[in-house]
């Protein structure tokens, strides 16, 4: 994982001039949909009735040297049961009677997914299909899958965090495979509303479990989604879910917020549910934006109404695969590249829309970086005082045809350091995971060990990230 101090982390930024932070451009894969809802497919998956919002879990495990995938289905669904894919839009679509199930993918390069037929739950007289779980045999909706490499028991080496609409509250599961999975273990001290893609993380700092649910807001937007957050030592007793993230209004509730480990700090995707005004021009659809957070507790939004993953365009039936709503896994790093898969759906939220898994990917730290307002004109960054723990010190930045980035070193009071100006540094003009900081006559090796601020001059640049360097009370 990252050792960088992203740049939108608020304590890492004393002051800017001329500067905005942006959110980083992803890149959606040229090859998504990744896979798609195959009821109507020649041969049919007929428990794939409609994959709605996906709320995929993807994880890369090492000891397998593979992708693996958990997503939702209703893998019965009366009125997509019953409508073809080209009566749809001549049609009302409502849900009618349904039932939740928990499948399974594979990949071994994260882009070319296998459905394998698992043997492990029946589904119209036969148990060849990649179903896990159903709501019929565990009392599934809406959960959320990850591999525990800290808990010693092997039978609980998997965890799935859900609401359990059988017996009306949240409930947890534990798998040694990620196949075979106990019945659930609900919550019995406390609840939740949890009809989202809860999620759950070990949190090394915490030394606890977190979990992301939803509840209704009881704040200012009283009766809208928000986001609630639950801890547990064990995985089965959780402390009294808490409000930790809501929307600005009626338009802008939180549906879900998978969250992750990442820098010392945590990411979070929530996926805000555009519901309020049925004039606007997003009204029910469902975009991904980012949040981050220092403890699980306090989170702030990034570029609060951009998403992350931008919605593709058009409408149903002719708009592109993710149109309408888009649903984020928590973020994966492999190599240096961070892996966004998500559920994508090409329609409105209450209406007909076919979902898909579908991935983008950002560069390494590159969620959010700091940029000029004015592009004719420099921005200035000025760090908080950092300790130089490294012998050399990187930014991580793009740099534009003619753009250039200089800086220049300050001790902790801000009085400028000798040889260490603007005007002796080496502008960097070429974009870089890892652009070194170096000046002409001075070495900043010999700064080891000691608390600066070094000040960002740049034109036509994004910075991104430091490395080297370490806010001093973290370190």
């Amino acid at each position: 994982m990252s050792s960088s101090l992203l740049l939108f982390d608020s304590r890492v930024v004393a002051a800017t001039a001329n500067a905005k932070l942006e959110l980083g451009a992803v890149r959606k894969h040229p090859a998504n949909p990744l896979f798609v809802e195959e009821y109507f497919a020649d041969p049919p998956l007929r428990w794939e009735g409609r994959l709605d919002n996906v709320y995929p879990s993807v994880i890369y495990d090492s000891e397998a040297e593979l992708f693996k995938g958990w997503y939702k289905s209703f893998i019965t669904d009366e009125t997509s049961n019953k409508t073809a894919l080209s009566d749809r839009p001549r049609c009302e679509y409502f849900s009618g009677e349904r039932e939740e199930g928990l499948l399974y993918a594979t990949s071994e390069d994260g882009i070319h997914w296998d459905k394998p037929a698992l043997g492990l739950i029946e589904f119209e007289g036969s148990r060849q299909n990649n179903i896990v779980m159903r709501r019929a045999t565990h009392g599934i909706h809406a959960g959320g899958v990850f591999k525990d490499a800290v808990d010693s028991d092997p039978a609980r080496r998997y965890k799935f965090i859900h609401r359990n609409p059988r017996a009306g509250r949240m409930a947890s599961c534990f798998s040694a495979d990620g196949l075979n999975w106990s019945q659930p273990r609900l919550w019995l001290e406390h609840d939740a509303v949890g009809d989202t893609h809860n999620n759950a993380i070990w949190s090394s700092e915490l030394q606890r479990y977190v979990c992301i649910t939803r509840g209704w807001s009881e704040g200012a937007y009283r009766g809208v989604r928000t986001a609630l957050r639950s801890e547990s030592e064990d995985f089965l007793n959780w402390t009294e879910p808490v409000e930790i993230l809501c929307g600005t209004d009626a338009h802008d509730q939180i549906y879900s917020m998978p969250i992750v480990a990442y820098g010392g700090l945590y990411i979070g995707l929530p996926a805000f549910f555009h519901k309020g005004h049925e004039k606007a021009s997003d009204w029910d659809t469902v975009d991904t934006e980012l949040a981050v957070s220092v403890d699980t507790v306090n989170w702030e939004r990034i570029c609060p109404g951009e998403a992350l993953i931008p919605r593709g365009a058009g409408n149903y039936p002719d708009g592109e695969y993710d149109c309408g709503c888009i649903y984020a896994a928590a973020p994966l790093i492999r190599g240096n590249k961070i892996f966004l898969y998500y559920g994508g759906s090409n329609g409105l939220h209450n209406n007909w829309r076919e979902g898909s898994l579908n991935l983008a990917t950002l560069p390494i730290d590159r969620f959010a970086g700091y940029a000029p307002r004015d592009e004719q004109d420099k921005a200035i960054l000025e760090t908080a005082p950092l300790l130089l723990q490294d012998d050399r010190m990187s930014v991580n930045a793009e740099v534009e045809p003619g753009g250039w980035i200089r800086a220049a070193l300050r001790d902790e009071s801000g009085s400028a350091l000798p040889g260490y100006g603007v005007d002796n540094f080496q502008a960097i003009s070429e974009s870089g995971l890892a652009c070194e900081l170096r000046w002409r006559e001075r070495d900043a090796a010999e700064l080891h060990g000691q608390s600066l601020r070094i000040v960002f001059e740049f034109r036509k640049a994004k910075l991104y990230a430091l490395t080297g360097t370490a806010v001093p009370e973290l370190d």
